[in-house]
């Protein structure tokens, strides 16, 4: 397989920091000047009570980027006992709920198309990014991580997945879950517990049902719309979440075998090269435009599950810094 067009100017031109630098670790570059540059620029965001700011209203602090953006700190070799990601681990481990989840700020405003967010009920897939966290500053067996996966496993669904949280919109209209939450905690329990764990094994199940669904949009050559059944163009969410999460090198469904040498993995990467845009981007289903992250993470999923090479990309992203 090969790409029609260069797909990291989208991602250096319009990306935030964390996306450049996660795109520049992954291709082995973080000790480049461009990489110091992202770090540096990660680290001033950080507030003095070690959280980090949100997307969605710079002036409060997110949960999502306070649990996710030490994550890069490690990668880019900041230590776990260092001052900024022990801050923010400890700012993470001050706002855990009673039940054991996390979940947004409260003082945000969430815009009401933000369906996978919540600042009331705990969000399954943060709380998930948070037990990332902590398994890699050596927390994984402290009481909080314990009690956030206890949460977690009490949250799986009927049908064996996992709504963003309780009360969303998929929980409102009866549906198996949310098939990205559910893809990313599955195979988080599937590493911890072992596969012969029962909510790993419902969850499994129900893993390959939404993966069979994927490949029925790709042959269709486009999804229906759940809310009114509506046809909507395939985008890079669609080919990407089932696969891998924003968390990038924690490719444990492609490591069970997800891969090209799955058929429906292979016609799910052929059919996000078709997708490609002009300006080397792709676009998730919510956006008119090409999207750095969903940019970044179909190039990463097109390198792990074996579509592309990643020696063969090393040009365009040296030439593209």
């Amino acid at each position: 397989m090969k790409l029609k067009h260069n797909p990291f100017p989208p991602i250096f031109a319009q990306g935030d920091e964390a996306t450049k630098l996660a795109c520049l670790d992954f291709f082995d570059l973080r000790d480049s000047p461009p990489a110091k540059e992202c770090l540096l620029e990660l680290v001033k965001l950080q507030r003095p009570d070690g959280a980090f700011p949100s997307s969605l209203d710079p002036q409060n602090w997110g949960t999502r980027e306070t649990g996710r953006n030490p994550i890069l700190l490690l990668k880019a070799g900041l230590p776990p006992k260092g001052l900024n990601v022990d801050s923010a681990v400890r700012f993470i481990l001050g706002h855990q709920r009673p039940d054991g989840g996390w979940s947004e700020n409260p003082s945000l405003v969430i815009p009401p198309e933000k369906v996978e967010l919540s600042n009331e009920q705990g969000i399954t897939w943060i709380t998930a990014d948070v037990v990332e966290l902590l398994r890699q500053v050596g927390m994984g067996e402290c009481p909080e991580c314990k009690a956030a996966l206890e949460w977690l496993r009490t949250m799986q669904n009927r049908h064996g997945g996992w709504y963003s949280y309780s009360g969303s919109i998929g929980d409102q209209r009866g549906s198996t879950g949310d098939p990205d939450s559910t893809a990313q905690i599955t195979f988080l329990m599937g590493e911890l517990y072992g596969e012969d764990d029962p909510v790993y094994l419902r969850g499994r199940e129900l893993f390959e049902r939404h993966l069979d669904e994927c490949v029925q949009d790709v042959e269709r050559g486009y999804r229906i719309r759940l809310r009114d059944g509506q046809r909507e163009e395939l985008d890079g969410y669609t080919l990407t979440h089932l696969l891998l999460s924003w968390l990038l090198d924690q490719p444990r469904r492609i490591q069970r075998g997800y891969d090209v040498s799955d058929p429906r993995v292979k016609r799910m990467m052929e059919a996000l090269i078709e997708i490609q845009r002009e300006d080397g981007g792709w676009r998730p289903f919510w956006s008119e435009e090409s999207s750095p992250v969903y940019t970044a993470l179909a190039v990463k999923v097109l390198v792990l599950s074996g579509a592309l090479a990643r020696e063969d990309l090393a040009l365009d992203v040296e030439a593209s810094m």
